[in-house]
């Protein structure tokens, strides 16, 4: 019931927010479109491929940021049949003279895919281009589908006590921004389920699994990724970094990890190719994609030039975008940004605790951790390139840390392995009531922001919407019946756990689980040795 939940709250976000408010969502579906057209295969040089004028037709609102409430309930609407196809709307004339697709910096997998996606939708140059848009919205859908089954697997794979799996698997459902890009465009959304796949990979060869099997399969889907954004160019350190533990874990098998770790690195190889072949060609791992050449970042400003500043603007931002957006940039304090602070702070106290209350082993911690580290390393280097060369503030993105969401959740969740099972049992309910706050927030701001119309009457909202959406209102009604019944669902299993009777009648110290190493997990166990 949480995999429907939230595939269905990730489906009626698909409605809330309007075609081009999620990051670069205009330029994502106009490279889809591309590379199905043949435009862009093989792959442009940076610099080279323009923004489309089709591609305008998706949506009703700017591609960019906004000043302030959109108001949408008060503009009139075309009829579904009458709305813009792409062909209508300029087809694949450029939307200027300038090239302005920056996104070909990327490698193609993501787009490749889209665009196989879009040849299963019969004409869909010639029909109204917001129902191709949605179509590639609801394709996105399908990439969340599996992570609350990934954050619950590895949880039970690294031996967290019941009910916590049940909670890692609840994590997405409290990140509304989370929820929010798996309903958009976005090549996050293929992203960030490989890198739980992998996270979930790991967790196996943490717990004694050396097979060259999950080796070949640690290796494959690194490969995917590197062949899908750049972050993932940290994946052959995290590879070498869990084989090293598991070596030095079970030293009497060091040569098995050795020709594992070949085996996954050999298998990434066709992944590191695009990289390669990038600083070979372009002399830069990743080029600009907007210019043919990199632009000048020599640094002007030091860090006594604002850097505190800078550092203090980047920490704030990288935590709100996490869990919020901020279609605006203005930086508000309001309920939103209050909650998102209130969930970072959470996440942090239980990650430092979770070591000291030794619930996971160290390097285990370490391991989990170092995508998010990594990825916050990567994107902190980038912004402050930024801003030292034009004191600017760019790259704070929160939702660049989502490859290292899987581990983060675990370990967090980790720090409430040493409660008494009367109590624990109570954390799945925590979690939704939290995850149920924090989206009605967040939604309620994002309707005033783009729907409620200038008078505030906020009850013509749902109206608009269901004569907005792509599809016939009877498709929201059935959705929002199956996020209300889930949600029902949910919440009452949620509670029965949480007042089920106790296994124990005292407080008696949880027993040890079996060593780390072993590759089979217990069904409830409490703790585990350092």
């Amino acid at each position: 019931m949480i995999v429907v939940l939230h595939l269905a709250v990730v489906l009626a976000q698909t409605a809330i927010f309007p075609n081009f408010r999620s990051p670069d969502e205009r330029q994502h579906v106009d490279l889809i479109v591309a590379v199905a057209q043949g435009r862009a295969w093989p792959w442009p040089d940076p610099g080279t491929l323009a923004v489309t004028e089709g591609s305008g037709a998706g949506g009703f609102t700017r591609s960019n940021r906004i000043g302030g409430p959109l108001h949408l309930a008060d503009l009139p609407v075309p009829p579904r049949a009458d709305r813009a196809s792409f062909a209508d709307a300029g087809g694949s004339a450029p939307a200027d003279r300038v090239p302005a697709n920056q996104l070909i910096q990327h490698p193609p997998l993501y787009y490749a895919l889209g665009a196989a996606a879009l040849a299963l939708v019969p004409g869909w140059d010639r029909i109204p281009f917001d129902l191709t848009y949605l179509v590639l919205r609801w394709w996105n859908v399908l990439f969340a589908a599996a992570l609350p089954l990934l954050l619950w697997a590895v949880a039970r794979r690294l031996r967290l006590p019941e009910p916590l799996p049940i909670a890692a698997a609840l994590v997405p459902l409290a990140i509304p921004e989370l929820t929010h890009t798996e309903s958009a465009v976005n090549n996050d959304n293929l992203l960030v389920p490989l890198f739980a796949v992998l996270t979930l990979l790991v967790a196996r060869v943490l717990t004694g699994d050396l097979s060259r099997r999950t080796a070949l399969a640690i290796g494959g889907v690194g490969s995917l990724a590197l062949l899908t954004k750049g972050f993932a160019l940290l994946v052959p350190a995290w590879i070498l970094m869990v084989y090293a533990v598991a070596a030095l874990r079970q030293r009497d098998r060091w040569r098995a990890a050795g020709w594992s770790l070949g085996v996954a690195w050999l298998a990434c190889l066709p992944g590191l190719a695009w990289w390669v072949h990038n600083r070979i060609v372009y002399g830069s791992l990743q080029p600009h994609g907007r210019f043919t050449s990199m632009p000048d970042l020599t640094a002007h400003f030091s860090f006594a030039d604002g850097g505190v500043f800078w550092l203090l603007r980047f920490l704030e931002r990288m935590n709100t975008l996490f869990f919020v957006h901020d279609q605006t940039g203005a930086g508000l304090h309001h309920w939103p940004w209050r909650l998102a602070l209130l969930a970072g702070v959470l996440v942090v106290v239980a990650v430092v605790a979770t070591p000291m209350l030794r619930t996971l082993p160290h390097a285990t911690i370490v391991v989990l951790l170092f995508p998010t580290v990594a990825l916050l390393a990567i994107v902190a280097k980038g912004s402050y390139e930024q801003f030292a060369a034009s004191h600017t503030y760019a790259a704070m993105q929160g939702r660049y840390l989502y490859g290292g969401l899987v581990g983060v959740a675990v370990v967090a969740l980790a720090a409430t392995a040493r409660m008494h099972d009367r109590w624990r049992r109570w954390v799945p309910l925590a979690l939704l009531g939290f995850a149920i706050l924090i989206q009605m927030v967040y939604i309620g701001y994002t309707l005033d922001l783009f729907w409620t119309p200038a008078n505030g009457n906020r009850t013509a909202v749902p109206g608009a919407i269901a004569t907005w959406y792509a599809l016939p209102p009877v498709v929201l009604i059935l959705l929002l019946a199956t996020l209300v019944a889930a949600l029902a669902a949910t919440l009452t299993a949620t509670i029965r756990l949480a007042s089920r009777p106790s296994s124990t009648d005292n407080d008696t110290p949880p027993t040890p689980t079996p060593t780390p190493t072993q590759p089979t997990a217990p069904t409830e166990p409490a703790r585990v040795p350092v």
